[in-house]
């Protein structure tokens, strides 16, 4: 066997590959890029046109209540990141389970509670909301219907915390040409339970579906008070451990993505919401006939269908999104997974404003700030940054900082 001589190419690559990671390093949670993204979106963009990533069984990252953290981080947890760190990173979309306790909700991923109450995080994202005026959160509801301590209360309770004064203010409610204008420094709750006759706090899905099959994603609907309903396709394909089950939820995210990405809205009658999960578990344990989730089956699947995700972006045209709901948001890294959140999320921020010309804010350029050089997220120089990208820029200064040109 010949000795192995490391080419000058092979040279250049490890050094692109320390240099990536020295970057990296350097940088620190909360950045310019996640920072106020939405600030940049203009006022009349049709809210349902824009690439916004979220987060799945968004509580996990928190913890578990006291007696359950060993089943929880085995079977039940999506997330690293707690609430406040997925606000930093840039996530707009929480998907939330509340159920009902004795004297409070709380949000819980199936049977397993987490440490939140349901509305101390409405109470924190309402003061990110204070902080940050030009963002709104999109809040996925689910009842967790395993997690009830107390049977029947569920909407008296949700009832009265949806209409306290210290956060009625901050509701926005669902309507048919709902736009970015209307919905800063608001709350949107989409509730996948009709949990009263009256008209909704926000909006109530209807027709929703967990199936891999197009003609059924693409029945549903979401209804808001005063008639407002507009389509709503969605894709829920959650059981990724048989065979073959993982390409067929990669094929119906790509089928997804080749709907919303191409989908045109110049009107409002053309509006249509889109959820696209990447969220799935590859891995299982049997228990009394049972298949339970296990949260490194959530890591192993965030593997293939970011991957999925990422290559679909880089390869295609600019387009939309819509909500996509991922675990393990904001880590690129978890317990030997390579999940690529954190790389998911800078991404689907950045792909609004490659087919969205943003509107003026006080974001500075890296060339007003005096750049020493800039580097593509893979370490490598870009002489020529393309407008509409992420890039990691070294300051003459040794600063570094990400930046979207």
């Amino acid at each position: 066997m010949k000795p192995h001589t490391q080419t000058s190419d092979s040279r250049s690559r490890m050094l692109s590959r320390q240099l990536h990671c020295l970057l990296v390093a350097l940088l620190v949670p909360t950045f310019a890029l996640a920072e106020n993204w939405m600030a940049r979106v203009p006022d009349r963009t049709f809210v349902s046109t824009l690439s916004i990533p979220g987060a799945h069984d968004a509580a996990t990252g928190s913890g578990w209540a006291s007696g359950y953290a060993t089943m929880g981080d085995l079977y039940a947890r999506t997330q690293e990141l707690n609430i406040g760190q997925l606000w930093a990173i840039g996530v707009r979309a929480f998907d939330l389970r509340p159920c009902s306790h004795d004297g409070y909700m709380n949000i819980n991923h199936g049977l397993m509670p987490t440490v939140l109450h349901f509305d101390a995080v409405l109470c924190q994202l309402r003061d990110s909301l204070i902080a940050n005026p030009s963002e709104f959160v999109i809040i996925h509801m689910l009842h967790a219907t395993d997690g009830d301590q107390v049977k029947d209360v569920y909407e008296t309770q949700l009832l009265e915390i949806l209409q306290r004064p210290d956060l009625k203010p901050y509701f926005a409610n669902f309507k048919n040409d709902l736009r970015v204008r209307d919905l800063r420094g608001k709350i949107l709750i989409l509730s996948r339970n009709a949990y009263a006759s009256t008209p909704p706090v926000g909006g109530f899905f209807a027709n929703w579906t967990g199936d891999a099959d197009w003609s059924r994603q693409t029945q549903g609907r979401i209804i808001g008070p005063k008639n407002a309903s507009m389509p709503a396709y969605m894709q829920d394909y959650a059981e990724t451990f048989a065979e073959g089950a993982m390409q067929t939820k990669l094929d119906a995210i790509e089928k997804m993505l080749d709907f919303s990405t191409t989908h045109r809205t110049l009107v409002s009658s053309q509006v249509v919401w889109v959820f696209n999960f990447a969220s799935a578990y590859s891995k299982v344990t049997s228990l009394l006939g049972y298949n339970i989730s296990q949260s490194n089956g959530y890591r192993d699947n965030a593997t293939h269908t970011h991957a999925c995700i990422l290559q679909y972006l880089a390869s295609h045209t600019p387009g939309p999104t819509g909500v996509v709901l991922m675990d393990y948001a904001g880590v690129d890294q978890t317990s030997g997974y390579a999940v690529r959140g954190q790389e998911l999320v800078d991404t689907l921020i950045a792909n609004n404003f490659r087919y969205i010309t943003p509107q003026s804010t006080a974001v500075a350029t890296p060339r007003a700030e005096g750049h020493a050089q800039s580097y593509s997220l893979q370490g490598v120089p870009a002489e020529k940054p393309q407008r509409g990208k992420i890039y990691i820029t070294r300051q003459k200064n040794g600063a570094t900082r990400k930046i979207l040109y």
